[in-house]
């Protein structure tokens, strides 16, 4: 994990910083009290939450609501984790918060939050939103108050807390569990063992059963077979049966067809007698149609012409005689003015005397004039009315000869239906016939009737009796069949208690197994390895110590090492020296070296620890300026990418690689770069 950028808003000393962190080794340096350590604080809290904290020793007084937020990098990634705090009356507590992922931006709360960060960094610890990250506590981060501390603790205390840290917990989890486990396991053998108890009754009894239903499935074959030969028996009389009734049906249906028929006779009778009286008319009516026939051809044509060109010829008469009758009442006028202008000697047209001589002369020849015309018109008038006379007569001709070819077809057709009328008549008689004949035929069958239903009696009687066996029959097979049924139930009611009994059983003798396996070995195994990684850890942990304090102590006469029990040993000139009466700076360094030395294991045990961040906290308190020299090269010998470094001490300034130097205006903290 790499922090990149910490941004801070209302979080104690501080009302609005942001500050990016490179590479290499930061140190941020300032005078006691002048926020140094609220930087530390703040990156914690934007991973982890409040844990033990309080929200109220984060948020600035005076203010309703704070925020951190740390933009920080692990595998390649980047991410942005951003954490409110809120005053409500007189509690602080943390609101909902996000992260913003390559994925895009979550809004989650507080325990949310935390889980996905411990994923994120592969944390491989509880999300408990009220407490801190253990992996991170001894990794990556000690608060300086807590550095001396794990020196001065009991032993089993600090044992159990280097458990945690080293995840020893989980052999001894793992041991609890399987103790748990072995105790089920035979509390479960016991039950299973308890199950298997009637075994050997249960198999008894389906032995019995068993033979017992063979004997009734004997019995059952029997009486199916018997009811086979029933069934068989009461098949063929049903058939027979059915053919009675079937002669019955036919007898009964010859009943009604013997009315039928009689009603079919005298309808054909009927029609045949109406066939004759049509035959009768018919033969009157080709009679009657010869006469009217012979007497149509008596009539003679008056005229070759059509009556259409005989009315043409009247309508061009008619023209003629009305131009003749225009023709002559011009005559006549212009003969009234010739004497009107002999009368009165003046011309009508110019008022000019006029000869009366030679009107007179004029007079005589149209008086001529009009007399030729008259007889014209007389003569065309007696032809227009001879020729309109022979057009009747010719009109006359034409429908008389119209009325012979209707004559003429009629006869034809009369003579067609007296045919057809002929060949009916025939095929009704011989219809009636027929008829006659199958009408005697059925009334002979109608005599069998009464025979045919005291067979039918006597058959009904045979059939009962027939069905009534069947069913008695029937009624011992399914009897038997639910009886062999129930038996066959019974007998899987107690297969089946003999297979859970014979599964408890071998459930009982696999748990035995387990229960051997688990407290004869697994248990041993899981202690012996537990030790011999505490051993291993305990031997690398002391090799890391003793280097770093011989780094830090100068004094060739004092060593220090680690016991069983990661307590610290330092020995003055082969004697032991009590930690408590160590100087200040000592203190410091045998503090320092087994904070490095548990720094160095928890990343080696911690699989998603990798060694690229470490964040020291006053770690040089009295220090000497050749210790202050050591820890140079001790930071040098990490290698780590990013150290962040917190103290007052200037003399660090000299091996940082960057430096944010915090100083207290007024109350409120503020950092500049130098």
């Amino acid at each position: 994990m790499i922090i990149r950028k910490l941004k801070m808003r209302n979080i104690r000393s501080y009302n609005n910083l942001t500050v990016e962190i490179p590479l290499g080794k930061t140190l941020f340096e300032g005078d006691i009290g002048s926020g140094k350590s609220t930087i530390l604080m703040a990156i914690e809290f934007a991973l982890f939450g409040l844990g033990s904290e309080k929200g109220a020793a984060l948020i600035r007084a005076g203010e309703d609501e704070g925020e951190v937020s740390l933009v920080f990098g692990t595998g390649g990634r980047e991410y942005t984790v951003t954490r409110n705090l809120v005053r409500k009356i007189n509690t602080v507590s943390q609101a909902e918060g996000s992260i913003r992922t390559p994925e895009g931006l979550l809004n989650l709360s507080p325990t949310e939050l935390k889980e996905t960060v411990l994923r994120i960094l592969n944390f491989n610890e509880p999300p408990d939103p009220k407490a801190q990250s253990m992996i991170y506590r001894y990794a990556v981060f000690t608060p300086q108050e807590e550095m001396k501390t794990i020196l001065f603790m009991r032993p089993d205390l600090r044992l159990q807390t280097l458990r945690k840290a080293f995840r020893l917990e989980d052999y001894k989890t793992a041991n609890e569990n399987a103790k748990e486990i072995l105790n089920e396991i035979k509390r479960k053998e016991a039950e299973f063992r308890g199950a298997t108890s009637k075994l050997v009754f249960h198999k008894r009894k389906i032995l019995e059963i068993t033979d017992e239903t063979k004997r009734k499935e004997s019995e059952l074959v029997k009486l199916r077979l018997n009811e086979q030969d029933a069934e068989q028996k009461l098949d063929d009389h049903k058939k027979k049966h059915e053919d009675l009734r079937k002669e019955e049906l036919d007898l009964s249906r010859a009943t009604s067809q013997v009315e039928i028929l009689i009603k079919s006779i005298n309808a054909r009778l009927n029609d045949n007698s109406e066939q004759k009286s049509e035959m009768e008319r018919l033969n009157q009516k080709e009679i009657n149609l010869q006469n009217k026939i012979e007497n149509s051809k008596k009539v003679e044509n008056p005229v070759n012409k059509t009556p259409e060109q005989l009315k043409a010829e009247i309508k061009d008469l008619e023209k003629q005689e009305k131009t003749l009758l225009r023709s002559e009442t011009q005559i006549e006028s212009k003969l009234k003015e010739f004497k009107s202008v002999r009368e009165s000697c003046v011309c009508p047209t110019c008022d000019r005397p006029a000869d009366p001589d030679e009107f007179t002369a004029k007079i005589k020849a149209k008086e001529a004039e009009k007399e030729s015309s008259s007889r014209k018109v007389i003569e065309l008038s007696e032809l227009l009315d001879a020729t309109k006379r022979l057009l009747e007569v010719k009109q006359k001709y034409d429908e008389e000869h119209r009325r012979l070819i209707e004559s003429i077809r009629d006869l034809n057709e009369t003579k067609e239906r007296i045919g057809k009328t002929d060949v009916k008549i025939k095929s009704l008689e011989t219809e009636i016939d027929g008829l006659n004949k199958e009408l005697g035929e059925k009334q002979e069958a109608l005599k069998q009737t009464d025979q045919v239903r005291v067979k039918i009696r006597e058959s009904n009687k045979i059939l009962d009796t027939l069905e009534k066996e069947l069913r008695q029959v029937r009624d011992n097979s399914i009897s038997k069949a639910e009886d062999i049924h129930r038996s066959q139930t019974v007998v899987q009611e107690f297969e089946k208690l003999v297979k859970d009994a014979e599964d408890n059983q071998r459930r009982a003798d696999s748990l035995k197994e387990h229960q051997i396996w688990i407290e004869d070995y697994f248990i041993p195994t899981l202690d012996s390895i537990e030790k011999q990684v505490m051993l291993n850890l305990n031997q690398d942990f002391n090799i890391h110590f003793q280097k770093w304090f011989n780094m830090l102590v100068e004094d060739s006469g004092k060593e220090a090492r680690i016991d069983e029990e990661f307590t610290t040993i330092v020995e003055q000139d082969g004697y032991e020296q009590d930690v408590n009466y160590l100087s200040g700076g000592e203190k410091t360094s045998v503090a320092l070296a087994y904070r490095l030395a548990l720094n160095s294991i928890v990343q080696k045990v911690s699989t998603g620890m990798s060694s690229n961040l470490l964040i020291l906290d006053e770690p040089t308190d009295g220090f000497s300026k050749e210790q202050l020299g050591n820890v140079r090269d001790i930071l040098d010998e990490i290698q780590s990418p990013q150290i962040i470094i917190v103290s007052h001490e200037k003399e660090l300034e000299s091996f940082a690689d960057q430096i944010f130097r915090i100083k207290k205006v007024q109350g409120e903290s503020r950092i500049t770069s130098g």
